[in-house]
């Protein structure tokens, strides 16, 4: 029997913020702003780039790490914002860049909209084109493309794909693909959802495996963000 105990939004590094402080506005009316305050635990990897931080109320902006004091925990963080964040004195639950902050939405809120899904192949349109530049794919030079859509529109996603004729120029014509849109990743562990199988399906088509759903969605545990 699995007693394993779920993992919270309050089980994630905190960040307290103690102040926030206004910047410069740029052209894009952005403005950069200045958090201070302290991390409840030391967070690998921290100090490489960017990193997400969460609110209890389901927002979440980006921030960097300017400066760090290891043995206290005192930070010094940026953001950039149309508006300012109003998070003083609250705690901020921070997220690695790897994930997305709906991905930690999409598995603690009930009304999120999930359906069981029978996944079922969809027509593409594909569209050729020559790259600026030469990539290398298993051992071939590969300069000219095959951009894959859902004809649908639903979705909002790209495919690409290398073209076997590498020679000629690349075909200006669209074409559709009947049932060329032959599979979805799991927004989770990005494993296939094949024509054929079901799914988890949201109402902004977005996919999850019934693996990740039974594992992560039925419990509300975020333990993706540790494991996956």
């Amino acid at each position: 029997m699995n007693t394993r105990k779920p993992k919270m939004l309050d089980d994630f590094p905190k960040f307290h913020v103690a102040s926030v402080r206004r910047g410069e506005t740029s052209a894009d009316r952005s403005t950069r702003f200045e958090l201070g305050g302290r991390f409840d635990r030391v967070i690998q990897g921290i100090a490489d780039g960017w990193f997400w931080l969460l609110t209890l109320d389901n927002n979440c902006f980006c921030a960097t790490l300017e400066s760090l004091d290891q043995q206290t925990g005192e930070a010094h963080l940026t953001c950039s914002e149309k508006d300012e964040p109003h998070v003083v004195g609250q705690a901020l639950f921070y997220l690695s860049p790897r994930w997305q902050a709906f991905n930690v939405w999409m598995v603690l809120d009930p009304s999120w909209g999930w359906k069981r899904t029978l996944f079922e192949g969809i027509d593409a349109v594909a569209e050729e084109y020559a790259a600026p530049d030469v990539s290398i794919v298993d051992g071939r030079e590969v300069k000219i493309w095959t951009k894959l859509e859902r004809a649908d529109g639903a979705g909002r996603q790209s495919r690409y794909y290398p073209e076997d004729n590498q020679i000629g120029p690349p075909d200006p014509n669209t074409r559709v693909v009947p049932g060329g849109w032959d599979h979805e990743h799991c927004a989770l562990c990005n494993e296939h959802i094949e024509a054929g199988q079901f799914g988890f399906r949201d109402p902004g088509e977005r996919w999850m495996c019934e693996k990740c759903y039974q594992r992560y969605v039925v419990p509300r545990d975020l333990s993706f963000v540790d494991e996956l």
